[in-house]
Parts: structure tokens; C-alpha cells; sequence
């Protein structure tokens, strides 16, 4: 263990006492999928306290994990032995130039693991700076964002991992380690190896490709994130341009698709969206499926934002929705009839000819995130969009016919491939397609495991590891699905070779490590 100072060993050998008061607590995750009554949950202040608390589980054999923020819906994060939360290691920090390869790098930004997304979007626009891509929602951590293979949709972008350029992180024993690519951004030849906030912690730097590709997504299972380095860009802005449309007509040769497919301008004229995205209603009108194209263009020029985003009152009624929902559950319930025809006018209230703001509030989807609902997301190549979404068609329509219905669209994503082993894009541009219901409506879980499976059986398609209905059981699944699983595993068995890091998934997936009187 790091020798502390006098002061910070009474403080830190304080923390024991309120395990007393931490007795019976619990955690539950946002949409109430898990939750656990962990023997001790606490929320770490510092690099020393982390520390020290996975030097414990370590010496007394007892599983650690962090959570993010709980806005995943699966078993990814949790444990029922010590459970640490990360709320308060939400800062930014100091990044110092001394010890990096380029020390003029101006737009390397190194901040705590627990930072929300939002937070860091503020941060990072007060000093003129973004990330390149964001999903649709800014709650989430930016670490447990990362460490399950959050995405956002462009081509030209990876998942959010892709963007970590170098994360500490502390391993079995309360080692730390700084780990990067090959070609990491420190020198090793000025690096004091130790913590910049605690000189006093030693800090091991690795720099090995497969090392950092599988800890950028590790789901949690090869150690505990103190701090990451992000590589940010300019601040930017976006204009969103969102236009219904039909199936058939951008499945057709030379259509949307077929043009996305093969790199081709999607737009006449010389400014082309970066980001675009599809949603879709599960069951056609009038012989055919509408579409909406959500198409989103750059621009380092302010842009002047005016009006409201979708058709007026969109905003007012993504509020509504959020407060009836379960209203919004009994009409779809005692009225299925009505399913198609309230999805229908769900994306006809979205369309919209331009609406301008920074980049961080348009990927940001708005109110409609705190509805009570749940998603699984299915990861397919590129080339198989078409007939993945026409498979899934046919599931809608089985699942209409035994009353289980959709309550929302369905969307579809588009990523670029990722180096990180077991992200869900690994090795290939990637087709996300994610399925929402709202929580209460009949079979909400059947349809979405009737999804997830089906395509898993038929596809191989990825679930998202913070989605994912515990529907990959077994590393068998994971061995087909990911080309270097067996690497990660390999990284994996080194960093949590006491499984001290082990939790549910990696029981529920067969790997876990430490041994366990079920």
C-alpha cells in the first residue's frame, strides 16, 4: 500500500466506522431493473480513498465495484459486497504538460471518472472546447458511459471509449496504473510515476495496445477508474434538419441507405451531415413504414439558434408524455389500436426544416429522457441494416398479434468501427438498432428480449452491455460474437486474477474469477 500521510491514514482509517451506518443501504438503478443491498456502499472523495477501500476488498477477499449514474438497464454495474458510487469524484483535473510526449497539446482535458456528462459538456464549452460525438443523453457518467460502449451516430465517430486517450485506474491490492495505447501520450521519460493530485500514490504506467484496448471497455471487471484523458475539439455547432419519409424509399437503390453504405454524398450540395440518424414507427400506414431522417451538420461558425426544436409544442409534449406515462401505458393497454397511430404522430411532430444550437444540446434529445421507460440496442454490420430492420418488421408484427405492442419508435444508429476489444462496434462500421418501451405497458420485457434474442440467434448481433436483459449467458455467446474475445479475457484474468473486480454479469457470463458459496 502507498504510504500515506499521518493525517490522511486517521481520516481514511475513520471510513471503517461508517460501515456501521452504511449497513442496509441500497442502490437501484434508474429504471429499477437491479437493485442491490450491498454490505457496504460508499461514495469515494479522492484517489486516496479508492485506495484504500480496493486495497480492503482485496485483502479481505470481498468483490469492489463502482457504478456510473444507474442509467443502465442491465447487471453490468453492480455487486452485493462493496459498492462504490462515483458522485463524488466528479471533477476536472489538472493534466500536466511536464510529463506528455507533445506538452503543447491544448485540447487533451483530464477529468475524475464520475464526472456526468453534462458537468463535462459545461467544462469543456467555458474553455471553448466539445467532444466529437455524444449520445442522447447527458446523465450518464463519462466513464460508465464508456466502460459499456455508449455511442452516439455517425460514421466518422466512435463509440465515446474512443475518444480516452489514457486512464488511470486502480487495480487488485490498490495498485494504480496509468494505461495507454503503444503510442500513448506520455513519455515515459519524464513521467515520475506517481499521482499528480497525491504524490505520495505510485502510479505504473503501461503502454500496450491490447492492454488499453480491452480496458476502455472492460464493463467494470479489471479495475476501478480514478481518471481518464479525453482528446476534445473546437466547440462546435450543429444545424438539425429532420424529414419523414418511407421505407421503400430509402431502402431503394441509390436511396438513403444504399448511398450511406458506399460513402456516397447523402445531400446534394457541398455542406453533408456528419451525424444522421433513422426513426422509425414499427408498423406501416398505408403499406409502408414512416421513416424519420435526423441529419445533423458541423459547423465551427456560431450558428444563431431561434424557434423550438420539431413542430410547436414538441417540447411541451415530450413534458407531457414524461408526466402520463402511465396513463400513456393504460391507453396503449386498453387500446392497442391506437399503438401505431400514437408512434405515428410521435415522429410527425419531430419533423423539422433547421434548428441550430451547440453541438452538446443538440445530441442531447431533451425531457423525453426521464420517462419511464427501458431499451435493448442490437449491433450488426453495416452492410445488414436493411435486412435487420425488415427481420425486426416481422417481429413487430408476431408480437402485435399476440397484443404486445410497442409504445415508442424505434431508431437506428450508425457508428464507426472501434479498436476497443469488446466494444459492441469492434472491428466493423457498425448499424445500431434500439428498441424502447415505456415501463407497464403489457410484455414490456418479452418484446424487447423477444428482440434482442432474435437477432443475437439469426445475426449475431451485440447486445449493448448496459441494456443488455441478461439475454448472453455463458462466454460462449461472447466467443462468437467478438473476434478477440480471447484477448480480452486474457487482459481480464491478468487484472482481476483474485476476482476482486468479479459482480453479476461475470457471474451470469461464467467468467468470474474468485470463488463463491452461492
Amino acid at each position: 500500500m502507498a504510504a500515506f500521510r499521518p493525517a490522511a491514514l486517521a481520516r481514511i482509517a475513520g471510513l471503517f466506522l461508517l460501515t456501521l451506518l452504511l449497513q442496509g443501504c441500497f442502490w437501484e438503478n434508474f429504471s429499477k431493473t437491479e437493485r442491490v443491498d450491498p454490505q457496504v456502499l460508499y461514495s469515494p472523495r479522492n484517489a486516496q480513498e479508492l485506495v484504500y477501500w480496493v486495497k480492503q476488498a482485496t485483502d479481505q477477499g470481498k468483490r469492489i465495484r463502482m457504478t456510473g449514474s444507474g442509467h443502465s438497464h442491465s447487471d453490468v454495474a453492480v455487486t452485493d459486497e462493496i459498492l462504490l458510487t462515483p458522485y463524488k469524484l466528479n471533477q476536472p483535473l489538472l493534466l500536466d504538460s511536464a510529463r506528455l510526449k507533445q506538452p503543447a497539446l491544448t485540447r487533451l482535458v483530464r477529468v475524475q471518472s464520475g464526472i456526468r456528462i453534462r458537468e463535462l459538456n459545461q467544462h469543456l464549452d467555458r474553455n471553448g472546447l466539445a467532444l466529437e460525438n455524444l449520445g442522447g443523453y447527458d446523465g450518464q457518467t463519462i466513464v460508465g458511459a464508456a466502460m459499456t460502449g455508449t455511442h452516439g451516430s455517425g460514421l466518422n465517430y466512435g463509440p465515446i471509449a474512443s475518444q480516452i486517450r489514457s486512464l488511470q485506474v486502480v487495480g487488485e491490492g490498490g495498485v494504480v496504473y496509468q494505461v495507454e495505447p503503444s503510442a500513448g501520450i506520455t513519455d515515459p521519460a519524464t513521467f515520475p510515476g506517481s499521482l499528480e493530485e497525491f504524490p505520495e500514490i505510485p502510479v505504473t504506467l503501461i503502454q500496450d495496445d491490447t492492454i488499453f484496448n480491452a480496458m476502455t471497455v472492460s464493463i467494470g471487471s479489471m479495475g476501478v477508474v480514478y481518471a481518464v484523458v479525453l482528446q476534445t475539439e473546437p466547440k462546435f455547432w450543429l444545424r438539425e434538419v429532420r424529414t419523414l419519409t418511407r421505407w421503400n424509399a430509402i431502402k431503394a437503390p441509390g436511396g438513403f441507405l444504399d448511398r450511406l453504405q458506399n460513402g456516397e454524398p447523402l445531400v446534394e450540395g457541398d455542406w453533408q451531415p456528419d451525424y444522421v440518424e433513422l426513426q422509425y414507427n414499427p408498423y406501416p400506414i398505408n403499406g409502408d413504414h414512416s421513416v424519420l431522417i435526423t441529419a445533423r451538420y458541423k459547423s465551427y461558425t456560431p450558428l444563431i439558434t431561434e424557434g423550438e426544436r420539431g413542430q410547436a409544442g414538441t417540447e411541451l409534449l415530450s413534458g407531457l408524455i414524461t408526466l402520463v406515462e402511465k396513463p400513456l401505458s393504460w391507453l396503449i393497454n386498453n387500446a392497442p389500436i391506437l399503438a401505431p397511430l400514437l408512434i405515428e404522430q410521435s415522429l410527425k411532430s419531430q419533423v423539422d426544416d433547421g434548428y441550430n444550437n451547440v453541438s452538446y444540446r443538440i445530441f442531447n434529445i431533451g425531457v423525453v429522457n426521464y420517462t419511464n421507460a427501458i431499451a435493448v440496442e442490437s449491433f450488426v454490420p453495416l452492410e445488414q441494416t436493411v435486412d435487420v430492420v425488415e427481420r425486426a418488421f416481422a417481429i413487430a408484427a408476431e408480437l402485435q398479434q399476440r397484443k404486445i405492442l410497442h409504445s415508442a419508435p424505434a431508431s437506428v444508429r450508425f457508428v464507426k468501427g472501434s479498436d476497443a476489444l469488446i466494444s459492441m462496434t469492434q472491428g466493423r462500421p457498425t448499424t445500431v438498432l434500439e428498441l424502447i418501451v415505456v415501463q407497464g405497458v403489457n410484455g414490456d420485457r418479452e418484446l424487447l428480449r423477444t428482440y434482442e434474442q432474435t437477432l443475437l440467434d439469426e445475426f449475431d448481433a451485440r447486445p449493448h452491455w448496459g441494456l443488455d436483459l441478461s439475454v448472453l449467458q455463458g462466454d460462449a455467446d461472447l466467443r462468437r460474437i467478438y473476434p478477440r474475445w480471447d484477448d480480452w479475457l486474457a487482459v481480464y484474468r491478468q487484472f482481476n486474477s483474485q476476482g476482486v473486480f468479479d459482480g453479476k454479469v461475470t457471474d451470469r457470463l461464467g467468467i468470474s474469477m474468485g470463488n463463491r458459496d452461492e
